[in-house]
């Protein structure tokens, strides 16, 4: 087997070669990482590296769907084996195999945010504390946050003089207590679980310090001190490590990625060798210039400068209007525009925003022209109510421990279970029973009458029958598809919304949750009911891309990470919006400016920048200042500079194109 290296630049050669010491490759947005690492796994097997000892690890499935596509196109049957996957779906693939080590079974679920955010509340209301939405959405979040920094309650409850760390720390140890009982992980703990099962259990985990002899991490720079410890287990033996990823695009401090990992490296790793891709595939010269032009204001980062051989770009364009509406009007008139004279599709086209609400608008004007849209990152398919009440079946009938999915279940559809019955099998919980322990043996219970028995009797049986089913082997989606429509979900759904169209909608959606239930089976023969639950729990937004629709894109900056467009539009460039004011207020300009640029670099052929003199803010319209980033591109990269005269030779070949822009469409209509 050999493989031709030469449609490979000098640096994308030496990463693909350089395979017995540590590597950092800082890649540049759109500098072909993927094709790299393809290749560098297609030389590893040539030059003897058994497939099944060659790990690839990245952030999203859609990335990792992406790469084992490319290592399968390049390498036929001789790529089988490797494997690429994500961090929390290799980690769930240990646990599977040594979570009993922790105390756990290995029918443990995934609860998604919903679950989690319910055990939280649990926890707040067993102690008398606010059990507002707000305050457990915030709980939450911190103690998320302190997940993924590796810490521990005891990490919090011993800073004595804060009382706000110490109660959290409570909080904190009480919503792990409570996830053991329904013998559940939540996202951060597949990663916190398996680094412990390498702190807690090196002896008895061995065979997973062996399992791997190449390491590769894409995406280095978004990875937080848990990921990195587990990359220095699984890497440690042999130090054959290579890990891919660029400081100028880190955008994720927010959630626990720390900036250290990437440019520590060669502090960590003495004997690494970095290699630097600064060739880009993607952009225009003109969007290089100008992203390079504000991301070296940054102060903490590594020297690079992307370039490519594309040397014919549009001028960016500057769009500037009264009024939100006016502004989205403009720039949906410049992609009409774009997409007459280039025969563009819808889907080339993405609006970007720096927050969720300012999707809004954007919807509002897209529809006012009758331009399709898909939004990305909005609310997941699996994250609807109808579906999670769905979920919650499956979830439970798979680990009756599940308490969470069994309160959400337990009189949907109503059946008679209500507060009263829900109370009295409270009290007759000891030993540490569970509650549907409890309720198996409902008939002992004096505190309630016959039709409230019957009911629990009859949700027992259900319930075991169901399970017998899934026990003796038979399709979970079969099993499934026959108990929602023995309870008449559908019937429910439509009985429970009042809005018919809404109705409808929620109808549908159920409808293709069965349907996505026998489509995961047929396409992963073999797979079992928790190999579904961990794929739902995995999903991520760009998940949920539709590549093949025709419409335009809408997605959060964040959200774009890794995707690319034909014209992208930026909008709302202003002070307070982006950077947002809290990023400003927190001294976290820098990732701001990542951000940035990185959504500057999603654009391939144009890039539209706009913003509006005013917009509405608490009900009292507010004059807007332009964005300082918009100050830091070079004027003369702008068709039409922001703060400057234009010159008289400019403003006429603009005039020029504004006059072939109109005779386009109108010969198009």
């Amino acid at each position: 087997m050999s493989f031709d290296l030469s449609s490979l630049n000098p640096q994308q050669r030496q990463a693909v070669t350089l395979i017995d010491r540590p590597l950092l490759l800082l890649a540049g947005a759109g500098s072909g990482k993927t094709r790299v690492i393809t290749f560098r796994i297609a030389h590893l097997i040539e030059r003897g590296i058994p497939a099944k000892k060659i790990l690839a690890l990245t952030f999203t499935n859609k990335a990792a769907g992406e790469m084992a596509e490319r290592v399968k196109e390049l390498l036929g049957p001789q790529g089988r084996g490797v494997t690429v996957t994500t961090f929390h779906s290799l980690c769930v693939r240990f646990l599977r195999e040594y979570i009993h080590l922790l105390g756990y079974q290995k029918d443990f679920v995934i609860f998604d945010t919903a679950g989690q955010m319910a055990c939280v509340k649990n926890c707040l209301e067993e102690i008398d504390l606010d059990s507002s939405p707000a305050n457990v959405k915030s709980i939450y979040f911190e103690i998320m946050k302190h997940k993924g920094d590796g810490l521990k309650p005891k990490d919090l409850t011993d800073q004595t003089k804060n009382p706000h760390a110490v109660q959290l720390g409570k909080l904190y140890l009480e919503y792990n207590k409570h996830l053991k009982d329904y013998n559940a992980l939540d996202f951060e703990d597949i990663l916190y679980k398996g680094l412990e099962l390498f702190e807690a259990f090196p002896s008895e985990v061995e065979p997973l310090f062996e399992r791997y002899h190449q390491v590769m991490v894409d995406e280095y720079q978004d990875t937080n001190r848990v990921q990195y410890r587990l990359i220095k287990f699984l890497s440690e033996r042999r130090r054959r490590l290579c890990v891919v990823g660029d400081d100028d695009q880190s955008i994720y401090g927010w959630r626990g990625a720390d900036l250290r990992n990437i440019l520590d490296f060669q502090k960590d790793y003495p004997d690494a060798e970095v290699i630097r891709l600064e060739q880009n595939y993607r952009s225009t010269d003109v969007i290089l210039k100008a992203a390079n032009s504000v991301i070296e204001n940054n102060g903490s980062r590594m020297a690079k400068t992307l370039w490519t051989s594309d040397q014919n770009g549009a001028p960016l364009r500057w769009v500037k209007m009264p009024t939100v509406a006016e502004e989205l009007d403009e720039v949906i008139h410049r992609c009409q525009v774009f997409r007459i004279r280039h025969s563009a599709k819808w889907s080339d086209f993405a609006f970007l925003y720096r927050s969720n609400f300012q999707s809004r608008a954007i919807e509002e004007a897209l529809r006012e022209a009758s331009i399709p849209y898909q939004m990305i990152g909005g609310t997941k398919f699996f994250d609807r109510k109808e579906i999670q009440d769905c979920l919650a079946y499956l979830r439970f009938l798979h680990n009756p421990k599940d308490e969470v999915s069994l309160f959400r279940i337990l009189n949907y559809p109503r059946r008679g279970i209500g507060k009263s019955s829900v109370e009295a099998i409270g009290k007759a919980r000891q030993d540490g029973r569970g509650f549907y322990e409890v309720m198996t043996r409902a008939g002992y219970l004096t505190d309630l009458g016959p039709r409230e028995l019957e009911s629990i009797a009859s949700f027992v049986s259900l319930v075991e029958e169901h399970k017998i089913r899934l026990n003796e082997g038979e399709p979970y989606a079969l099993v499934f598809k026959e108990l929602f429509e023995r309870m008449d979900i559908e019937g429910e759904i439509v009985r429970s919304e009042k809005d018919e169209g809404k109705s409808e909608k929620k109808v549908t959606n159920y409808l293709e949750f069965i349907n996505t239930l026998y489509l995961y089976g047929e396409r992963r023969e073999g797979s079992a009911l928790n190999d579904f639950l961990d794929y739902v729990s995995l999903f991520t937004d760009q998940d949920g891309l539709d590549e093949k629709a025709d419409k335009v894109n809408l997605l959060t900056v964040h959200s774009a990470k890794g995707l690319e467009f034909t014209l992208v539009a930026l909008v709302g460039m202003t002070e307070d919006q982006f950077p947002s004011k809290r990023s400003v207020q927190d001294g976290q300009i820098e990732e701001e400016r990542r951000l940035f640029y990185v959504a500057m670099t999603r654009a391939k052929k144009e890039l539209v920048l706009s913003m509006s003199d005013s917009r509405m803010y608490y009900g009292e319209y507010i004059k807007n200042q332009p964005s300082r980033f918009i100050k830091e591109i070079k004027p003369e990269l702008f068709e039409k500079p922001p703060f400057a005269e234009e010159a008289p030779e400019k403003s006429e070949a603009r005039k020029a194109d504004a006059r072939a822009d109109f005779f386009a469409r109108l010969k198009k209509s």
